[in-house]
């Protein structure tokens, strides 16, 4: 007879912020690329598929208002203006907060200690402070302040050592497959965000 499976003690958890617990409405993205007259999918394009300026934006080589700039700068090279327009209107929502999440996160609090580790640019505090976020959490580890972003094993380290908590006491969520992958090869037990009933039947493990 098999015995019963024992789960390792688990004192924090460790959760992402965009496509977790911050949503983004893309309706918004593509308005502000229409009124500036330019193709849809510019902004995303300029911002996320030049990997090293988002590297040196999210490990904070460069400040977030630097790197908009430099997001406008390469749309108007490519398609002879729009960009600043466009990067103007993109950069006012600071997105929206997904309320499901956010219920798991103080049901979580109540439990453990709960920390955020998000590749973020400069902006955060001001985002979160916008959104509400500021006091949801026992630890904020915005990898533009370490100068080291996910997945690279070092962050992960940083967030474990403020949460007080050993990665092989620890859970992570987070809606980014390589990010979830570095996290479990580190001793951490993961879970890859796709909705929030998911992410609470998989939190009840560990009740």
């Amino acid at each position: 007879m098999h015995g019963r499976v024992t789960l390792p003690a688990v004192t924090a958890l460790l959760i992402d912020l965009d496509g977790v617990l911050r949503q983004w409405d893309l309706a918004v993205i593509s308005g502000a690329e229409r009124r500036a007259g330019l193709p849809e999918g510019t902004i995303a394009r300029a911002a996320f598929l030049d990997h090293d300026l988002l590297h040196r934006a999210v490990t904070g080589a460069i400040d977030d208002a630097t790197w908009r700039s430099a997001i406008a700068d390469a749309i108007d090279r490519t398609h002879g203006g729009g960009g600043r327009q466009a990067v103007k209107e993109w950069s006012i929502p600071a997105g929206r907060v997904d309320h499901e999440v956010l219920s798991i996160v103080r049901e979580q609090r109540s439990r453990r200690r709960v920390g955020l580790l998000t590749n973020a640019t400069t902006r955060l505090r001001r985002d979160l402070e916008r959104l509400g976020l500021q006091d949801e959490f026992d630890a904020v580890i915005n990898t533009a302040d370490h100068g080291v972003a996910k997945p690279d094993p070092r962050i992960f380290a940083i967030a474990a050592d403020q949460l007080g908590s050993p990665l092989a006491n620890l859970l992570f969520v987070d809606d980014t497959r390589v990010n979830v992958e570095a996290a479990a090869a580190l001793g951490a037990s993961v879970h890859h965000f796709t909705n929030p009933s998911r992410l609470r039947n998989w939190l009840a493990t560990w009740a």
